[in-house]
């Protein structure tokens, strides 16, 4: 049996508490064995201790939307063109193994050119990459000339939508991805952001296969009709969600529906870190979204913290920009630490990811102070311990 790691003398936040508590954590075998009053652990003569006076011990942070194979740069998409499959692997792998130094754990990959970021979670739960686990959708599905045409597999109709989501399934896919409108970055001739794309009859379908086979499913939606069918349909998580009427606000408190906002990337688009088309789109949305998302928050609506990261203006990592901006949008702090921890692993289906309690990975971000009094402190980490080893930023 490996040495045990413990952090003694810090504060502990276990992803739901209010605010942190004095206690020592102790990590053995991969997980966190327990959690205890300060000083109260007893060590083995070969365990590791680490002092962790003044600093705060939070569960590792969770990204629930990025794209590896995309780069941040104003029109990632071309660059993928133009690198082709193994160089875009290569640079996938290398914003992989950015995440961990920022204290974030696990990412949801919601979108990816040649199913890059299935592969990427197989080679990190091999041990043969040094990155956060990834919980990867792969390829997009779409309708025929729908949203994210770069990695979309075309279906209409039930059926088609059926196989498109065994396809994904049997390539290794965590999670579906599917496009309920138009966007922002959207390259498909005559998008529209509000337009609605597959239909209710065919997200439904889509929803009710992805369950069946142990997969929850995350929509792209940003008009009206199309947030309105994703949710009626029982689609998991709502990627964006610019356009909320207050009917389907209403609809996703009752059902528990999730709203990922990704509300950052409007803002970097609309300021001009995209190509034109996409940079005008924005400036007409930034403001409907601010209110959908305050909206939403204010009903009651969970709210999980996803990046776009890779998309125009989206560094790999970019997670505390989204957290403050959701402040900003409305969560209170403690909402927001949540929203990148506990409420975003519940809606993952990995509720243990998101919190510190025994059985719970020992994947934890250590920041040197109070995050509750300021959230900055996340953009330096003191260390960050990954399946129990300490790594020191």
């Amino acid at each position: 049996m490996a040495p045990a790691l413990i952090l003694r003398d810090g504060r502990v936040w276990d992803g739901l508490a209010t605010e942190p508590r004095p206690a020592d954590v102790v990590c053995e075998d991969g997980v966190v064995r327990e959690v205890t009053g300060p000083r109260a652990a007893r060590p083995g003569p070969e365990d590791l201790e680490v002092d962790l006076a003044g600093c705060t011990v939070l569960p590792g942070l969770i990204d629930c939307h990025v794209h590896l194979v995309w780069d941040g740069s104003p029109d990632p998409a071309t660059h993928v063109d133009q690198d082709g499959e193994q160089l875009t692997t290569v640079r996938a792998a290398e914003h992989a193994r950015a995440y961990l130094p920022a204290g974030i754990t696990t990412v949801r990959d919601l979108g990816g050119n040649w199913d890059i970021a299935v592969t990427l979670a197989r080679a990190v739960d091999r041990g043969h990459l040094d990155g956060p686990t990834i919980v990867a959708a792969g390829q997009t599905v779409i309708m025929t000339g729908g949203h994210d045409p770069f990695w979309g597999i075309p279906c209409d109709g039930p059926d088609e939508v059926v196989r498109g989501v065994r396809g994904q399934v049997a390539k290794g896919a965590g999670v579906i991805k599917t496009a309920a409108t138009g966007g922002v970055y959207g390259q498909t001739h005559g998008e529209e952001v509000g337009a609605s794309e597959l239909t209710y009859e065919e997200l439904a379908a889509l929803a009710h296969e992805a369950h069946r086979r142990g997969r929850r499913v995350a929509a792209h939606a940003l008009g009206e009709e199309g947030v309105r069918n994703a949710v009626r349909a029982g689609i998991d998580t709502i990627e964006h969600g610019v356009f909320l009427a207050d009917d389907v606000i209403e609809d996703m408190v009752r059902r528990g529906t999730v709203l990922c906002p990704t509300a950052e990337v409007y803002r970097r688009i609309a300021d001009g870190q995209a190509p034109d088309y996409a940079v005008r789109k924005a400036r007409d949305v930034v403001e409907a979204h601010r209110r959908s998302v305050t909206r939403a928050i204010e009903a009651g609506v969970p709210v999980i913290a996803g990046t776009d990261a890779g998309a125009p203006g989206m560094a790999h990592p970019s997670l505390v920009d989204e957290i403050t901006t959701l402040r900003d949008y409305g969560l209170s702090t403690l909402q927001a630490l949540r929203a990148a921890t506990s409420t975003a692993a519940d809606a993952l289906g990995r509720p243990a990811a998101g919190r510190v309690y025994p059985g719970s990975p020992a994947d934890l971000l250590l920041v040197d102070g109070d995050p509750f009094t300021d959230l900055a402190l996340l953009r330096r980490p003191w260390g960050v311990v990954r399946h129990q080893k300490l790594r020191r930023s």
